[in-house]
């Protein structure tokens, strides 16, 4: 007959034994997943990831006491939340129940390996980077090269595309900036909204950068920016994907997200890094301010110019000036001179051609005297010439002469107005005959 064992004796019989086996505590580093807070108390899980497949889980327990002071204590130190999705090295010592299991109890939090892990992490992410895409990406002096960050600004900065959430403290932070500088600038922020936190915020901050290129708006600049947080909050800004599209965005990206600290990824790739988003909005302030201070001093320049040309043309002005009123004076006595020496030969020279004139008039009538009575003489005989001729041909010499005319209907015709059948009258000296064409014969 079989000797039985409770379940309880069994699992306080490994209970026992694993205290035995792991009497102390132990340093391990995990990711941490589904953490949960039920009361004081902190339960998660702990994973290895290891080529994107989890190779190791264990449930792990913060208590009140010494766990939930280790907590407190690194989220201060880190800034960081103590959730799932950061790595962690811990203090954890092994605990076995009968009824809940095998879990590791948290005693203490490393929090150096917290913040250390996301600097290696983007280191990582950065040589990648520059050993897959040479073409774009290079690092000079320290400092990285891009496209992005080769782009010149304009010379004004006025429309703005703004990447954030609508409810941050960093917007409202950029636009008071913007709408209440010292200068009274205009600018034209159009807000692309999208999550700046979060495992999401990586995709949809790519998305809105589609949207501003998608928008056919031609802006300036393309602000990214978020408020301040915790090393792992900015986590989503270090993402290969999103680091590499800010590389080769065709329009200059100002990043402002609220590293105190140190930069990301999106911060070494953009055209110009900010801490923060106020500091942002101050940088376009001040790019425009020097604009304006350009334009100032070359105004300053140009009125320095023109007065020196001014004063320059009004001091040969004044010369020319001189000159013409001494030459003015000379030529007007000289001409003054010439006036008086024409009127003084004036007179004389007009009493010549008047008599000239006079004794050319005399003899031209002379002329026409002697000549009138034979020009009246030949105009009368051509007169009466003409008078005899004109007689000549009158109806009534004609008539003498034995010539008829024929008149039809009252009026004289010509034979071309006549026709076989009509009526005519013919009309000599004395008689009128009354007679009917019988037939017309063509010459």
């Amino acid at each position: 007959m079989h000797s039985y064992l409770t379940l309880q004796q069994l699992l306080l019989t490994i209970q026992g034994e694993l205290r035995q086996a792991f009497p102390a505590s132990y340093w391990i580093k995990a990711e941490l997943a589904g953490v949960r807070r039920v009361g004081n108390h902190v339960y998660f899980e702990l994973l290895q990831i290891s080529s994107g497949q989890k190779v190791a889980q264990i449930k792990g327990t913060a208590f009140y006491n010494e766990g939930a002071r280790a907590i407190q204590t690194f989220e201060q130190v880190t800034g960081q939340k103590f959730t799932e999705g950061i790595k962690v090295g811990l203090r954890a010592s092994v605990n076995f129940h009968p009824v809940y299991g095998l879990s590791l109890n948290l005693l203490e939090l490393d929090a150096e390996l917290t913040i250390g892990g996301i600097e290696l992490q983007r280191k990582q992410t950065l040589e990648l980077l520059l050993r897959n895409h040479p073409e774009y990406l290079s690092i000079r002096d320290g400092s990285y090269i891009t496209p992005n960050s080769l782009l010149p600004l304009p010379a004004v900065i006025q429309k703005v595309a703004v990447i954030t959430s609508p409810t941050s403290d960093a917007y409202a932070d950029l636009k008071h900036c913007l709408n209440t500088n010292d200068y009274d600038y205009c600018f034209h922020a159009d807000l692309y909204e999208s999550l700046v936190h979060g495992y999401n915020a990586a995709q949809s901050v790519q998305e809105s950068l589609d949207r501003v290129l998608n928008s056919g708006k031609q802006y300036d600049v393309v602000v990214l920016t978020r408020g301040g947080g915790a090393p792992a909050d900015f986590l989503p800004f270090d993402d290969y994907d999103l680091a590499l599209k800010i590389a080769r965005y065709p329009i200059p990206v100002i990043t402002g997200i609220g590293h105190q600290m140190n930069q990301g990824i999106a911060d070494f790739f953009a055209r110009v890094h900010m801490k923060t988003p106020t500091m942002a909005a101050q940088f376009m302030i001040d790019h425009n301010h020097q604009f304006e201070k350009k334009l100032n001093y070359l105004l300053a320049a140009i009125n320095r110019r023109a007065l020196s040309v001014l004063s320059d043309k009004k001091n040969r002005f004044m010369m020319l000036r001189s000159r013409f009123g001494s030459s003015t004076r000379e030529v007007l006595h000289h001409k003054r001179y010439q006036l008086q020496y024409v009127k003084s030969n004036l007179y004389p020279a007009s009493f010549r051609l008047v008599k000239n004139e006079d004794a050319k008039v005399l003899m031209k009538s002379a002329k026409v005297g002697f000549r009138l009575p034979f020009y009246f003489a030949a105009a009368q005989k051509n007169l009466s010439h003409l008078k005899e001729h004109i007689q000549s041909l009158s109806p009534e010499r004609l008539l003498q002469r034995g010539f008829a005319m024929v008149r039809k209907e009252g009026q004289y015709v010509t034979g071309a107005m006549l026709a076989a059948g009509d009526d005519i009258e013919i009309v000599l000296q004395n008689d009128i005959l009354e007679a009917t064409i019988n037939k017309k014969k063509e010459r």
